[in-house]
């Protein structure tokens, strides 16, 4: 009985809360979301509202923020290169920081919350749809080539049987990618990867552990098979 009951009272809570948001839809919210008239003109928009933003920044349309914490939390370095419908959110004191020439693909979707951080290091390339959730630390290295559609987290869901899965705490973790490393597409990264400088992974794989420097790595989960010569 007691496990039924605790499965009712999940339910209500999702019910009770099911129209709730975290989205401040304030004045400056909806302002850098849809004014874009070109790139030169929209950095100014961002430094003006008081975002850090490098110099010879390149936007090829309007970010869409979500903004829940500060603004300053956000940082963009120099000669950075972002495409089309690149979505940055932050709740809490999360911090998203791109460092020089970074550059994002269509549709890429970054969040960091709680006192989470997401940092991605110069001249590292981040394929189109790719997602990054980090409650945690996510800190990807130097060069790094991250192909389209992967899936890069810091945080895991719980599964508690007596709770609804969408009634569940997270927990959170450190996911390090270090420098030179390339995803091939569709990989998911969990918690508390740790990927070593050099490796490659495969397409479609999913990295959970400790990954060698300059290894070849594939499956699921992801097991080394070779290494760069």
């Amino acid at each position: 009985m007691t496990f039924q009951k605790d499965r009712d009272k999940s339910l209500i809570r999702l019910k009770d809360n099911f129209f709730k948001t975290d989205l401040d839809l304030n004045l400056k919210n909806i302002l850098i979301n849809n004014l874009y008239i070109n790139s030169f003109l929209y950095r100014l928009m961002l430094i003006f509202f008081g975002f850090k933003v490098g110099k010879n920044s390149n936007f090829k349309g309007p970010i869409n923020f979500i903004l829940n914490g500060p603004i300053k939390n956000i940082e963009f370095g120099d000669y950075i290169l972002f495409g089309k419908n690149i979505t940055l959110k932050i709740r809490e004191n999360g911090k998203i920081k791109f460092h020089d020439k970074v550059y994002l693909d269509n549709n890429v979707r970054l969040v960091a919350a709680r006192e989470g951080l997401i940092e991605i290091n110069e001249g590292t390339h981040i394929g189109a749809n790719t997602i990054i959730n980090s409650g945690g630390i996510v800190k990807i290295g130097k060069y790094c080539l991250i192909s389209n559609n992967c899936n890069i987290n810091s945080s895991s869901h719980g599964t508690k049987k007596n709770n609804y899965i969408k009634d569940q705490p997270h927990s959170h973790g450190i996911t390090l990618i270090d420098n030179d490393v390339w995803l091939g597409g569709f990989v998911s990264i969990a918690k508390d990867s740790n990927i070593g400088e050099g490796a490659i992974i495969g397409a479609n794989s999913f990295v959970n552990s400790l990954i060698d420097p300059f290894s070849i790595s594939v499956g699921c989960p992801a097991k080394k098979i070779d290494e760069r010569r």
